[in-house]
Parts: structure tokens; sequence; C-alpha cells
């Protein structure tokens, strides 16, 4: 798979159950790398998580599914499939915990060129049983 380098626009936005219902939202602007493979795109990046450490992120979209991994910091594994609650994977120091989402979009828009688009992505999650609340994903991204 040919993949080219980009810059991606990354914000993260949950909307937490119970008695805080605040939304709590980050964004970064990150350099990573995009490619497409048969109909999947596919988004490489690494990040920081703050009092964690690094974290390397690939995330691929295709049609009504898609599928978030990290490496590193905090590893985790979350498949999504539309309208479909999904079994995922969080580690944690304290171990490994289970995670489920039932994801509400997947979406993808890019320019003709390919060149620049856009990655919504907005799902449930369940982590150990409990509510965590609703996360909304974008990545926004240009080749540069």
């Amino acid at each position: 798979m040919k993949t080219r380098n980009a810059e991606i626009v990354f914000t993260s936005r949950m909307n937490g159950h119970g008695q805080s219902d605040q939304e709590q939202k980050t964004t970064a602007v990150l350099r990573g790398r995009i490619g497409v493979s048969g109909s999947s795109l596919y988004l490489s990046f690494s990040d920081k998580i703050a009092d964690v450490g690094p974290a390397d992120y690939t995330v691929r979209i295709s049609g009504n599914e898609a599928l978030i991994l990290r490496k590193g910091a905090l590893p985790m594994r979350q498949p999504l499939l539309l309208g479909t609650t999904m079994d995922g994977t969080y580690e944690t120091a304290f171990g490994l915990m289970e995670t489920k989402a039932t994801a509400e979009k997947i979406e993808t828009v890019s320019d003709s060129s390919g060149n620049s688009g856009s990655v919504h992505l907005v799902y449930e999650l369940n982590m150990q049983g409990q509510s965590v609340g609703k996360l909304t994903l974008d990545y926004h991204y240009m080749v540069n």
C-alpha cells in the first residue's frame, strides 16, 4: 500500500453519562500518513497521551465499518460497525478491560484528488459493562 505524508487535525469529543454530563474536547494537529488499499482508507499517526506517554494510532475505514488501533501507551483495539455492538479491548496499568461500542456514524469525505478529506466517527462506548458516553472523533487530513 502506498502511503503519503499528511497533516491530520484530530478532534475528540466525549459526552459522558451520569453526574458529569459536560463535554470533554481535545484537538491536536499531527503529522501522519494516509493510504488507500482497496476500498479502505488508512490514517496513521503518533500522539502523546497526557501523563501516560506516546502512542501510535492506526484508523481503518471501509464503508460502514472502521477499526481504531492504538499501540504504545494504553493499547486499544476497537472495531466499529454501523448499528452493531462490537467487542474491543483497552489495556491499562490495572489490566485488560473489555469494551463494547455501537457506531452511530461512520463517514468519510475526500476531494477528487484524494489529497484532502475527513473522517467522522460517532459511537457509544461501554467499558467493563459501564457506559463511558458518546464519543465523536473527527480526523481532517491534507497531504503535504
